[in-house]
């Protein structure tokens, strides 16, 4: 049992209960802060980068008065944050290119072209099936703003109600979780200590499957 624990430790390392981090004293202050932040946040007193600026300035300050121990805890968590800074301009850019060039209504009158015109009263199944693909290697502004509103013009024309439309295109979102268009995917797999080339090929199948149970339950229920 105990060569097991150790495998467990070696293996798995959990939150030291006793870390230098811990701020027990500061444990209110710390809540109001967080509640203070969220309520400014859905009030839209500002913009949500300032509050987390301003939030996490007053929080450093207030934890960690010395300075030493401000830079180690910046330090901490350099890595995730220039990975997801990286990732939010890369994913900015990549969305520009798409929308700003006019890609992405090509791209749409493309796809609707290449559907069968049988398909057209069947316009809401195929906007649930394609938004599994396209919401994984597009943005969802991309997507939503530039595809669906075709896809809904289309199923117009087949007497389709845009409502179905809308609630076929949200089939493709649980695998656009995993999408590397996602920053928040790269602070999660850093912090389970994960490479995201294994989580993608762990989670992809699994992600594409409850899409489409969502797209058969959308379909049992006569939503879609």
């Amino acid at each position: 049992a105990e060569n097991a624990g150790e495998g467990v430790d070696e293996g798995f390392k959990g939150l030291d209960p006793n870390r230098p981090t811990l701020r027990p004293k500061l444990y209110w202050f710390n809540a109001a802060l967080t509640i203070a932040l969220l309520t400014a946040m859905i009030m839209e007193l500002m913009p949500i980068p300032v509050l987390f600026l301003l939030g996490a300035a007053l929080a450093l300050t207030v934890n960690f008065p010395h300075m030493p121990d401000q830079r180690a805890r910046i330090a901490a968590h350099a890595d995730n944050v220039l990975n997801v800074s990286g990732m939010v301009f890369a994913a900015a850019v990549f969305t520009g290119v798409l929308s700003g060039t006019g890609m992405v209504e090509h791209m749409a009158d493309w796809l609707v072209g290449a559907i069968p015109e049988g398909m057209g009263p069947h316009m809401a199944i195929v906007t649930g099936v394609l938004s599994i693909p396209l919401t994984y290697f597009m943005s969802n502004d991309g997507f939503y703003f530039g595809v669906v509103p075709v896809l809904a013009e289309a199923g117009a024309a087949h007497g389709v109600s845009p409502l179905e439309i809308a609630r076929a295109s949200l089939v493709g979102q649980p695998l656009h979780m995993s999408s590397p268009l996602v920053p928040a995917v790269y602070v999660l797999v850093g912090m389970a200590k994960v490479e995201f080339g294994d989580h993608t090929r762990f989670t992809v199948k699994w992600a594409a499957l409850t899409s489409l149970v969502v797209l058969a339950a959308g379909l049992l229920f006569g939503i879609v």
